[in-house]
C-alpha cells in the first residue's frame, strides 16, 4: 500500500516508520527544511540547539520506547543518556532547593526525608501514580482487547486534587506539581492521568539525547528511506482535493501532486481544515476542531556560555518564585511573569561544563497576538524591543541560581510563540496541541479515523503529547491499517 504523512513531526515519523516496517511505501511530506518537529535542532554561531525535546524516558531497556526503537533496528542509531536526577527545583521564595533523585524507591526516600510527615503518604501516592499509568494499555506495549477502554476515577480527576487526595503538606503538595511545565498544567482542568504518565516516565529512567534529539528523527527516516520511501522537505502541502469523501491527491506550494492509498496527518487539525476542499467535513465537526482550545504557548532563551564558566547538569533545573504560583504557570500573568523557569544544559565534549542553557517559560499567545501577522526575520522594532525585556526578565530569575550568567554569557537570543508557530506549524504557538480538560475530556479527545475514508489522524492533538504519548497514538494510527494488536505483538516479541 502507498501511504502519504503530511509532517514530519515525532508522530508522523513513528507512523511512518511503523508502516514502513510493514512493508508499506511511505512518503512524508514536511514543509520546513528540517524535519522532527520537536526534534528539530539547529545551529547558531557554531552551537547546535534543540527546539524542544530536551528530557525524555521510556528508553531504558524494558520501557516502551525502547522496545518501539528494537523493533524498527533503530536502538544503536541514537544514544540516550540517562540522568542522575529527575529535577533540581529551587524556590527563591523560601530559600529552598530540592534534588528529586531518580527510581521510585530513591524518589519516595528522598521525599521522605525531607516530608517525614508525609511518609506513609507519599508512598501512598507513587504507588498510585504507577497504577494510573497502568491504565493506559500501550505505555507498557499492552493490546487493547477490543471496546472502550474503562479508566478509574482517579484517572480523569484533576491532577492537583489527585495530588492532594494523598498529600496534606501544602508544600509538598506544590513540590509534587513541579512536572507541570511538561504539560502545561492547569488547577481543576489538567487531568491525573497526563500528571502521572510523565511522572513515571521521569522516575524511572529519565535521559536526554546525547548529540540532540534529531539524531531520533533522522533514524526514523532512515527506516522509512530503507523501506523505500522518502521523507520529502521544504513540501509545503496546501491542497487535499477530496472526492466523495475519498482523498485524490494532494498537492503543494510548487503545484506537485501526490497520490496514494492512504494519507495520515500530523498536522494540527486547523491546519488541515484549510487545506481541504469541498464538503469532506460537517460544519459542525470544522466548528468543534476549531473550537477546542489549545495549550499555552512558551518563551524561550538560549544562552550560550562561555567555555569552563557553568558546570553542567545533565538533569532541568526548574527555579519557580515561590511554593504557591505552582499551578499558575499556565496563568499568564504579564506583571508577574515569569512565575517560574526551567534550564536545559548541553555539554561540552567532556562532560564537565555547559555549553549553551535553553530556558523555558510558559507564555500566552494573547502577549503575541498583536505580531500575528508578521514571520521571523521580519517582526518589527516594537516587536523586537518587546522580546529584548522579556530576555532580560527571564535572566533575572536564572540569575537567582547561577548568580553569574551574565558575565559568561557569549551569545543570547530567544524564541517567543510566534517563533513556536513558524516552527512547528502550531495554532497560536502552542506546544503541547490541544488542552484536555477533565471538564470536558471528550472534546479534546480526536478519533483517529475521519469522515475521509482515506484519511486519518496522528499526533499530539489526538491523544497524549510528547514523547510518552505521541509514539503510542502513531501505533494506534499504523494499526488502523495493520489490524488492531499487530504491531504492538512485534514490539513486545522483538529480540
Amino acid at each position: 500500500m502507498e501511504i502519504v504523512v503530511i509532517g514530519a513531526g515525532l508522530g508522523g515519523l513513528f507512523c511512518g516508520a511503523l508502516l514502513a516496517k510493514e512493508g508499506h511505501k511511505v512518503t512524508v511530506l514536511e514543509k520546513n527544511a528540517l524535519i522532527g518537529g520537536g526534534l528539530q535542532t539547529f545551529v547558531r554561531k557554531g552551537e547546535s540547539y534543540e527546539t524542544g525535546m530536551h528530557v525524555a524516558g521510556g528508553f531504558h531497556e524494558q520501557g516502551s520506547l525502547y522496545r518501539i526503537c528494537r523493533y524498527l533496528g533503530i536502538s544503536d542509531r541514537f544514544e540516550p543518556a540517562p540522568s542522575d536526577l529527575m529535577s533540581s527545583v529551587t524556590y527563591l521564595a523560601e530559600g529552598r532547593t530540592y534534588d528529586i533523585p531518580a527510581g521510585k524507591e530513591a524518589f519516595i526516600e528522598y521525599l521522605s526525608c525531607k516530608f517525614p510527615d508525609e511518609r506513609d503518604n507519599i508512598r501512598r501516592y507513587t504507588d498510585a501514580v504507577f497504577r494510573l499509568s497502568q491504565e493506559e494499555k500501550l505505555f507498557y506495549m499492552k493490546s487493547e482487547q477490543g471496546g472502550y477502554p474503562v479508566h478509574s476515577d482517579e484517572f480523569l480527576m484533576p491532577a492537583d486534587q489527585f495530588i492532594a487526595k494523598y498529600i496534606d503538606n501544602p508544600e509538598l503538595r506544590s513540590l509534587l506539581a513541579f512536572v507541570n511545565p511538561l504539560y502545561a498544567g492547569v488547577a481543576g482542568h489538567s487531568p491525573a492521568y497526563l500528571h502521572a504518565m510523565i511522572s513515571v516516565m521521569f522516575i524511572d529512567h529519565p535521559c536526554r539525547f546525547a548529540g540532540g534529539s534529531n539524531r531520533l528523527a533522522e533514524a526514523l527516516a532512515w527506516v522509512i528511506e530503507q523501506g523505500g520511501g522518502a521523507v520529502l522537505t521544504r513540501r509545503n502541502v496546501t491542497r487535499i482535493q477530496v472526492e466523495e469523501r475519498m482523498i485524490k491527491c494532494v498537492t503543494d506550494s510548487e503545484g506537485r501532486e501526490y497520490r496514494a492509498d492512504m494519507y495520515i496527518s500530523d498536522i494540527h487539525p486547523c491546519a488541515l481544515l484549510d487545506m481541504i476542499e469541498g464538503k469532506a467535513f460537517t460544519p459542525g465537526y470544522r466548528e468543534r476542531l476549531r473550537t477546542i482550545p489549545d495549550t499555552v504557548s512558551a518563551f524561550k532563551v538560549f544562552i550560550k556560555v562561555k567555555p569552563g564558566t557553568i558546570p553542567f547538569s545533565d538533569h532541568p533545573v526548574s527555579i519557580l518564585d515561590n511554593m504557591s504560583n505552582a499551578w499558575k504557570l499556565s496563568a499568564y500573568d504579564p506583571q508577574g511573569w515569569p512565575h517560574g523557569v526551567s534550564c536545559f544544559m548541553a555539554p561540552s565534549e567532556d562532560g564537565k561544563w555547559a555549553t549553551h542553557i535553553s530556558v523555558l517559560s510558559l507564555m500566552s499567545w494573547d502577549e503575541v497576538s498583536r505580531w500575528a501577522d508578521t514571520r521571523t526575520g521580519h517582526r518589527t522594532p516594537e516587536y523586537e524591543e518587546w522580546k529584548r525585556a522579556r530576555t532580560e526578565k527571564v535572566i533575572d530569575m536564572v540569575s537567582n541560581v547561577y548568580p553569574g550568567i551574565r558575565e559568561c554569557t557569549e551569545d543570547c537570543f530567544a524564541a517567543s510563540p510566534l517563533t513556536f508557530r513558524d516552527w512547528l506549524g502550531s495554532r497560536n504557538g502552542s506546544i503541547y496541541g490541544y488542552f484536555k480538560d477533565t471538564e470536558n475530556l471528550v472534546m479534546s479527545q480526536l478519533p483517529i479515523r475521519t469522515k475521509v475514508g482515506n484519511l486519518l489522524l496522528t499526533g499530539q492533538n489526538v491523544n497524549m503529547h510528547g514523547i510518552g504519548g505521541v509514539p503510542m497514538t502513531a501505533i494506534e494510527t499504523a494499526e488502523t491499517i495493520t489490524g488492531m494488536g499487530v504491531i504492538v505483538n512485534k514490539i513486545k516479541n522483538a529480540r
